[in-house]
């Protein structure tokens, strides 16, 4: 969201919409905030407001449409299914991501459209509805781009290395931190090529492709995270996404 020719405003500006607040940040006269769309969201309008010193500056309306995704069912190897079954540890690792990707630094480091970050082929779509093992249902994630073990893989956008490590169900993981709230991961990696607190360009190499964590082959698990709520990492590839 963009407030253009907006005065100086104080009192930390936000934007709130479904009772959660964004906070805003200002470039070049212009006030913005990006903001993920969670899937809690109903389909339908959703009154958007902007405050600033605890004054409503600005409203608008949201209109949320269904996504259209397509379901699946996915049967995993006996060694990838006993993952599962250690529940603590999958908290455990969701706590700690999910806590990373709620970070907000309020600087953005990217600049123009992002990078594809591997070669390969789309072996799934972002939000595409997924049973395991004959499970319940819920949305993927990330987009999957399947290749051979050791293709190497690049940042899509610049930013600071916030996580570089081994994890549960994510193998072996790189986050992202691009600033105002945005975030990509890179998963399954079969090695990494960088560590936590570094700063990386666009293009960078940052890992290999491998099938570690909850795999049934070789790929790359590739997540766009906006303000903690997972997006579509393709849609950041077209474009028009700066203030």
């Amino acid at each position: 969201m963009r407030l253009r020719d907006a005065p100086e405003l104080a009192g930390d500006p936000a934007v709130v919409l479904a009772g959660v607040t964004y906070p805003m940040l200002a470039e070049a006269g212009v006030w913005y905030t990006y903001i993920g769309l969670p899937t809690w969201l109903g389909v339908g309008g959703h009154p958007l407001d902007v405050y600033a010193a605890g004054q409503l500056l600005a409203s608008g309306w949201l209109e949320v449409s269904d996504g259209g995704f397509a379901f699946e069912s996915i049967t995993l190897p006996p060694d990838s299914s006993d993952l599962l079954r250690d529940q603590a540890r999958i908290d455990e690792e969701r706590v700690r991501v999910n806590g990373i990707l709620a970070g907000f630094t309020p600087e953005r480091y990217w600049s123009g459209a992002w990078i594809t970050p591997a070669a390969g082929g789309v072996s799934d779509e972002f939000g595409t509805q997924r049973s395991i093992n004959g499970g319940g249902y819920f949305p993927h994630t990330g987009l999957d781009i399947a290749n051979d073990e050791g293709t190497p893989i690049y940042a899509a956008a610049s930013g600071i290395v916030a996580l570089g490590e081994e994890l549960f169900l994510y193998g072996n993981a790189v986050i992202l931190d691009h600033g105002a709230g945005v975030f990509s991961g890179y998963n399954h990696m079969t090695s990494l090529a960088v560590s936590a607190g570094g700063f990386v360009n666009q293009g960078d190499l940052i890992g290999y492709m491998g099938a570690t964590g909850l795999v049934t082959g070789p790929h790359l698990h590739w997540e766009a995270v906006v303000q903690g709520v997972r997006v579509s990492p393709s849609l950041w590839t077209l474009g028009g996404v700066e203030p």
